[in-house]
């Protein structure tokens, strides 16, 4: 159950800011996982939560705002597409979380943390009174994951369609607002990303400039 829990972890974090593609010309795949320079430490668990589970190395690679986490490797590919995953571009394939991960609700819990960690984000709405917030260009992954949160007997609004003027395309996006559900989704979902934690923390504390 540990090798499935981590994997479950590892498609979250996939499905959020991952990026999986087949080289046309080697039999090998292309595994990419995007982070922002400031996320070093996440970067650091992703790297060995990915190592430790595929037992193949990830190599980091810097470019002018962000950090990438790559493997170039038939079977980190292979493995990924055989967990549920698809190769290409993830709103053309209408991706979603797997069926087999709504089989266990250990394992809900590990695909909204690598969601959450990648996608999500907490925010101070006014005072202390916080929300969370998760955006995709994808509306059946907004919709998968919409349903693994009810699952976990979260109640999240529903979910609402907008449209990006600058990039000139459509997003979807629901919230967690009930403040004891907030902390309850802290609680058990337990992000590994710190500064989720941290922008939580001060939230609820009523530090300034958050």
């Amino acid at each position: 159950m540990e090798n499935k829990l981590k994997l479950a972890e590892i498609v979250g974090i996939m499905l959020g800011d991952g990026c999986l593609y087949k080289e046309k010309r080697r039999n090998r795949y292309q595994t990419i996982i995007c982070f922002h320079k400031e996320e070093k430490d996440y970067l650091k668990h992703v790297k060995n939560l990915f190592e430790e589970y595929f037992r193949y190395k990830f190599c980091i690679t810097e470019i002018k705002h962000e950090m990438l986490l790559r493997n170039s490797s038939f079977f980190v590919g292979k493995s990924l597409i055989d967990s549920g995953l698809s190769s290409g571009n993830k709103v053309d394939n209408e991706s979603i979380i797997p069926s087999w991960i709504f089989q266990d609700k250990r394992l809900i819990i590990e695909v909204i943390r690598g969601l959450f960690d990648t996608d999500g984000c907490v925010y101070r709405k006014y005072d202390n009174y916080a929300q969370i917030h998760f955006k995709f260009g994808c509306p059946e992954l907004t919709e998968s994951l919409h349903s693994a949160i009810k699952e976990m007997g979260f109640n999240p609004t529903r979910i609402q369609k907008g449209y990006n003027k600058d990039k000139r395309t459509y997003f979807w996006k629901f919230y967690l607002s009930r403040q004891n559900e907030i902390e309850n989704f802290f609680g058990e979902i337990e992000p590994k990303n710190p500064k989720h934690v941290i922008r939580y923390e001060k939230i609820k504390n009523g530090d300034a400039g958050i």
